[in-house]
């Protein structure tokens, strides 16, 4: 972190925060001996926060302290422009989450069946008219990634859309989009296919796999990177990897709860890997 004004506390600085957020600058604003002191995580930043700051203070850059209605409306266009892989994930997971509402009748209807790893009969088990090997041979590539889109109930769906959120866009903000969607798709394969090998059955899905992928690239990375934005409480994280592991004890099953810790684990695995292998940095920079 570096320091780039020190100011005196009664100056509002909230709205030229919010325009730094907005142009994607990391940095944090706190009081020290009765002053304010704005600190940029990159020393890359500084100047042209010294430089915007200035300007702001002249009049030439204007800054507003509250939105207008319409202005809410450009912050959700901008939100689609700096996130749109996180965006995606979160549209693609809702609009299919009526694909499993009939497991409960015991009816797997042709859109649940398109979305798992192979064909499934009445029972979750994969049919028997072909292999994976034999699907991806006849050009069935997405089966290796949709069972992600897959949530058996509206909590299912809602606890893992919470950590994609929290996790994604940090990945997205700071090593950009394709971070983002490279280290899904790679995530979703390894975990869905591991998933599917030893458990024997291609009834599964959800996002948590590659939440856990993301959760662990941001741990790891966090390791090499300064940046804000990679930043995890360990408490936290050792409570994820507490909660994991009683979850893989088979408890849950006590309360006829079936889960796929295997993708849990696979993909905290290449989450971590590929925190060691591809580590870019976000290019360009957001302006509204």
């Amino acid at each position: 972190m570096e320091r780039v004004l020190i100011l005196e506390v009664a100056d509002d600085l909230a709205p030229f925060s919010a325009y730094l957020w907005q142009r994607r600058v990391a940095h944090r604003v706190f009081e020290e001996r009765g002053m304010q002191v704005l600190e940029v995580a990159r020393a890359d930043d500084a100047q042209a926060v010294r430089n915007d700051y200035a300007a702001w203070c002249d009049g030439r850059l204007q800054l507003h302290p509250t939105q207008s209605p319409r202005s809410r409306r450009i912050d959700v266009a901008a939100a689609l422009r700096r996130y749109p892989v996180v965006i995606a994930l979160i549209v693609l997971a809702v609009v299919n989450l009526p694909a499993s509402w009939s497991v409960e009748t015991g009816s797997l209807g042709p859109w649940l069946g398109s979305l798992t790893i192979a064909p499934i009969t009445p029972r979750g088990a994969h049919a028997g008219d072909g292999s994976l090997l034999a699907l991806l041979a006849a050009g069935q590539w997405w089966r290796l990634v949709t069972p992600i889109f897959i949530h058996f109930g509206v909590a299912h769906l809602l606890f893992n859309v919470a950590v994609v959120v929290e996790f994604g866009r940090r990945i997205e903000y700071g090593g950009g989009s394709w971070l983002l969607l490279g280290l899904t798709l790679i995530v979703a394969v390894c975990s869905n296919v591991a998933q599917f090998l030893l458990s024997g059955t291609a009834l599964f899905g959800g996002l948590s796999g590659v939440a856990y992928g993301l959760l662990a690239y941001v741990v790891v990375r966090g390791r090499f990177d300064a940046d804000p934005a990679w930043r995890v409480n360990r408490s936290f994280v050792v409570g994820v990897l507490l909660i994991l592991v009683a979850m893989s004890s088979g408890i849950t099953q006590l309360f006829g709860l079936y889960l796929a810790n295997t993708a849990h684990w696979v993909g905290l695995g290449a989450g971590g890997a590929m925190a060691l292998l591809w580590r870019p940095r976000r290019t360009g920079v957001y302006v509204d």
